[in-house]
């Protein structure tokens, strides 16, 4: 299931607003996040690079696409951990 750009946008506060991400971008950090949920910073390095997204932009979005996961899934939102 595929959870886009504006529907994690609409979740948020105005203080927390993700990045302006073209569509192309979304792909991406789509296709990375499908593979990976949790990156190292390496890893968020890369994909920053690969979508032409700043490391904070990716960081940003990884932690609000990760939230909407775990709600998703029935999990908390702000765990650390399935555990939790």
């Amino acid at each position: 299931m595929s959870v886009s750009n504006a529907n994690i946008q609409a979740q948020l506060t105005p203080s927390t607003r993700l990045p302006k991400i073209k569509e192309d971008q979304e792909r991406v950090l789509q296709s990375n996040f499908s593979s990976n949920r949790n990156p190292t910073d390496l890893d968020q390095t890369l994909i920053a690079a690969e979508a032409g997204l700043s490391e904070e932009d990716v960081k940003l979005w990884y932690q609000h696409r990760l939230a909407c996961w775990r709600q998703q899934q029935g999990l908390p939102a702000n765990s650390r951990s399935i555990m939790d």
